[in-house]
């Protein structure tokens, strides 16, 4: 193996920002441009279960190994990569078995074979524009349908708390029966979805009765609750005290507290010798980086936005963004619950991950005016990753919010809107009447429209999202396969067999026996 020598710089930029990368909770990956591992972050030894590191460090060659290479169609996109290209590779499944033979890993659990991932690869070059190093970004898309039908499911419990537990919505919503949600929800969460409702009903009061100016019959009724019933008993059973004893305790706690909590602000009003040196360091890596990057203050200011925020939202100045901006305030946010309790979460500390949100262009370009006609994209999609970055000490000192593009509308706008709605609503019955008001066109002009567009009619494109889904359901060896098309928004009869045979080929049972599950 050929011995690459760098300079002093190089190895302090290496540390440094190796050291950074640790901070990442998702799996990273570095290499050099002959393909050798030179480093791997904390989250990739833990993802892929990785007991000893020093087997891959300056050991594996990616450009070498064969089942990447020979078996999974990855050689080209290495071989692109490794030229000097930013690239994304979607939907790869994670091959554990054949690290397991490879390397020492601890033990995997049955559902680690059923892991998907997008993988996003980019060069960082020398100065003469040659490729000195090859980053590549881990994100895990898709473990199981049925752990998404699960987060449906707990997404519309945290979103209907106030209500009273109805399992039959919560079931409907996600298209599965009660019997088998509930199976899903507690293998998955950890408890049955009316143990998670009363946690989150536990939790709302309690901050409720953090508000003075209620009784705690007040406080309860603010929750959707009824004192004298059943919830006060869950309260007792859940905290261990009954709801006055609680209040009671809050006011020690908050006045045992106020000095830390003076101390605590006090450290994070200045910027320490090793926060500067963080910023510096924070701000590099997420400036190398091809996908938006937000990072924040622990108040809320926005302090950075690396280029591909501007390049994807189409913003030409940050000038009016930088320092004057701040997320805890953004009214876009608090009108999504999913957001907004993942954004709280997020500057508690926590790491969060908030899936498929729409970003509000709309509003971005009225508010900066620098939309152009040649930007054709209509409306994003994305994932967002949330996670803290800490001092020395443990405390939180920036919040950085990394953006995975999961959908993109783009071309002409009334088609990018009926696809969109589309997309979003594909598990109910195909409505061309609600697609072209959102369209705001005719129903024939809006056809014509979109087959000259997209080379289908809407209801095609409908149905042909409907098998594609279908599809990826039926990989989910724990559903059957009238479980899976009622995940679908189908019922399991004749017709829609028939249905997916005359699109794919193959009856469901001969497809599900086709695949490699």
């Amino acid at each position: 193996m050929e011995i690459i020598t760098i300079n002093q710089d190089e190895k302090d930029f290496r540390t440094s920002y190796f050291a950074m990368l640790n901070h990442f909770p998702i799996p990273i990956e570095v290499f050099s441009p002959e393909g050798i591992s030179i480093f791997v972050n904390s989250e990739f030894i833990d993802f892929f279960r990785i007991l000893y590191p020093s087997e891959i460090i300056g050991k594996f060659n990616i450009l070498e190994e064969p089942f990447l290479n020979e078996k999974t169609g990855f050689s080209d996109y290495l071989k692109r990569v490794f030229s000097g290209e930013i690239l994304s590779f979607t939907d790869f499944r994670v091959p554990f078995e054949e690290i397991q033979n490879r390397f020492s890993v601890k033990s995997n659990k049955p559902l680690d074979n059923e892991i998907y991932q997008d993988i996003i690869s980019f060069p960082l070059f020398n100065e003469d524009g040659s490729v000195n190093y090859i980053i590549t970004v881990f994100i895990t898309k898709r473990i199981y349908q049925s752990r998404f039908d699960t987060i449906k499911a707990r997404d519309y419990i945290d979103n209907h708390w106030m209500e009273d537990f109805n399992l039959d919505e919560i079931a409907k919503h996600t298209g599965l029966c009660k019997h088998y949600l509930s199976k899903l929800f507690k293998n998955f969460i950890g408890m049955t979805p009316y143990g998670y409702y009363q946690e989150v009903k536990v939790k709302k009061i309690k901050e409720a009765l953090q508000n003075n100016k209620l009784s705690i019959s007040e406080a309860f009724m603010s929750c959707g609750a009824d004192y004298s019933g059943g919830i006060a008993d869950t309260f007792k059973r859940k905290t261990g005290m009954t709801p006055s004893m609680y209040r009671k305790s809050l006011y020690n706690k908050k006045s045992d507290n106020i000095e830390e909590d003076d101390q605590y602000q006090a450290k994070n009003t200045y910027n320490t010798a090793d926060d500067i040196e963080t910023q510096k360091r924070l701000f590099k890596i997420a400036e190398l980086f091809p996908i938006p990057i937000q990072i924040f203050r622990v108040n809320g200011d926005i302090v950075y936005i690396n280029e591909a925020v501007l390049r994807m939202w189409n913003i030409l100045d940050d000038t009016q963004i930088l320092e004057k901006y701040n997320l805890l305030r953004d009214p876009f946010v608090h009108g999504y619950p999913q957001l907004s309790d993942g954004v709280k979460k997020a500057f508690k500390g926590e790491i969060v991950l908030i899936q498929d949100i729409r970003i509000p262009l709309e509003s971005f370009w009225e508010w900066y005016k620098t939309r152009t006609e040649a930007y054709d994209i209509e409306a994003v999609y994305t994932d967002i990753l949330n996670f803290p970055i800490k001092d020395n000490d443990g405390n939180m000192i920036y919040m950085v919010s990394i953006f995975f593009t999961s959908r993109i509308y783009k071309g002409k706008s009334e088609v990018a809107k009926a696809r969109e709605y589309i997309e979003n609503n594909w598990r109910e019955d195909f409505d061309m009447e609600k697609i072209s008001e959102i369209a705001c066109l005719s129903s024939s002009h809006l056809v014509r429209l979109f087959k000259k567009h997209t080379g289908v009619t809407p209801y095609r494109y409908y149905q042909d999202l409907k098998v594609i889904r279908l599809k990826e359901v039926l990989r989910d060896k724990n559903l059957s396969i009238a479980e899976a098309f009622l995940s679908c928004g189908f019922e399991y009869s004749g017709n829609y067999a028939r249905f997916f045979k005359m699109h794919v080929g193959m009856t469901p049972s001969q497809y599900r026996k086709s695949i490699k599950i």
